[in-house]
């Protein structure tokens, strides 16, 4: 299986800016398992193809779509998938026998994995994409190395976002390690009363799991060495001194020291990055996909964005980020037995990647995931999150490793002091356990 060793080799591809659900069987029959895409003949035009997206797109991203359209003759029907309950969401629909045309999903392994790529969707490897994609291609809807995903970006970039007039009153710099979150949260609390130091979101679930174990383990696991070590068996989450507990102990701590908002375990995604954005909350921890929510909340103006908010990597120990494909802007193609408009989404992925790149990459103003195309100019908060992608990023720990599709909800128990930290990593071992047997069957 090929694999990428981690931030190097994904960097070759691109210098760019996640969540999971549980292992889960999927759909498919034995007879659409393993097929591959196929390019034979014309596409066909006057199809309509179902497209599950997260309400979370871009504007670009929704600019690609009707141009597909305008380009192919086919319509886009989209069906959102709400943005903060966006992995149950699809895990739900998914485990029911629905299935769309086109599938926006996460591309890590253990989120390809939970939807049985390898029997429900098309295999893409053969498609011109891949080769453009270079190494990212091993790493983003891979499976026994073959490519079922096209990311056409941004990746998820995660770390702390904070507001800077809020870090300026208190006479602070921004953070780099968790001892900095714990020593800022009470010079924070001394000096900006009615500010939340860090806001938490509960509400939604996944949010918890970022500050309480993926950044944490950013530092841990360069060059992937930690994730390797518990599917090697060499480690156990559940290692009473393992990092995965000692994340959850930090995060703990943080808790009972009184760090996060009152409202921490009913609060949303949507009111976490407004709240940093308008000061009341002094930090974030977040994924770079939170960017356009939080030039919404701005009404637009990326200006007044910049201005207020920055980023900055934050692991255990050093300024570092943990990067993993976004959802937004990866797409499946289900089989779903209908030829038709198999060879039509197969279409879209191919106008996606291809024909539609550029303008895509030019209005989003990212930097591409596709060789070939030109880099735009950056919002200035997208540049801090670029900056600190360089300075030091690994691939997101559990990437690789099943089961942690449980982890938002368990994270949000830990949050509500629900479970001890040692009670939360048992029950991920044991999560992992479970979807690392489901696997092999």
């Amino acid at each position: 299986m090929s694999r990428s060793s981690g931030r190097s080799r994904v960097l070759g591809a691109a210098l760019v800016i996640g969540l999971t659900v549980s292992a889960c069987s999927g759909g498919g029959t034995a007879a659409q398992a393993g097929k591959v895409a196929s390019t034979d003949g014309a596409a066909p035009k006057g199809v309509t193809l179902t497209l599950w997206h997260n309400t979370a797109d871009s504007q670009a991203l929704l600019d690609l779509y009707k141009a597909y359209e305008k380009k192919s003759g086919n319509t886009i029907k989209l069906v959102d998938i709400p943005a903060d309950s966006f992995p149950s969401t699809v895990q739900t629909k998914w485990a029911t026998g629905a299935r769309p045309d086109i599938l926006e999903w996460h591309g890590n392994q253990t989120d390809a994995l939970s939807l049985n790529v390898a029997g429900t969707m098309l295999d893409l490897s053969e498609l011109p994409f891949v080769q453009k994609e270079g190494d990212l291609a091993d790493v983003s809807g891979s499976v026994d190395g073959k490519t079922y995903a096209a990311t056409i970006g941004p990746l998820s970039i995660s770390g702390i976002f904070y507001n800077k007039q809020v870090f300026e009153k208190a006479g602070l710099e921004p953070p780099q390690a968790y001892a900095d979150l714990a020593a800022d949260c009470k010079v924070l609390k001394a000096k900006t009363p009615g500010v939340a130091p860090i806001f938490e979101a509960g509400g939604s679930q996944w949010p918890p799991q970022i500050l309480s174990a993926f950044n944490y383990l950013a530092d841990t696991n360069e060059n992937q060495t930690y994730d390797t070590a518990v599917l090697n068996g060499k480690a156990e989450l559940s290692d009473a001194n393992g990092p995965f507990v000692a994340g959850l102990t930090a995060y703990d701590q943080l808790r009972k020291a009184g760090c996060f908002n009152a409202d921490r375990t009913t609060a949303k995604w949507e009111d976490q990055m407004k709240a940093v954005l308008d000061g009341k909350a002094a930090m974030v921890a977040q994924n770079s996909d939170s960017i356009g929510l939080l030039n919404a909340d701005a009404n637009g103006d990326t200006a007044e964005a910049d201005a207020a908010v920055g980023f900055v990597g934050v692991s255990a120990t050093k300024a570092v980020t943990t990067y993993a494909p976004s959802p937004l802007g990866t797409y499946y193609v289900p089989s779903t037995g209908d030829s038709q408009k198999e060879r039509a989404a197969v279409d879209f992925i191919e106008f996606v990647t291809g024909d539609g790149y550029a303008d895509y990459v030019a209005e989003a103003k990212i930097i591409p995931t596709l060789s070939g195309v030109t880099t735009p100019e950056l919002q200035g908060l997208l540049q801090d999150v670029k900056k600190a992608y360089d300075q030091g990023s690994t691939l997101s720990f559990n990437s690789e490793i099943p089961g942690f599709g449980n982890f938002g909800p368990e994270s949000s128990k830990l949050l509500a002091a629900q479970e001890t930290p040692q009670q939360t990593a048992k029950k991920m071992q044991a999560f992992y356990q479970q979807a690392a047997a489901a696997a092999k069957q």
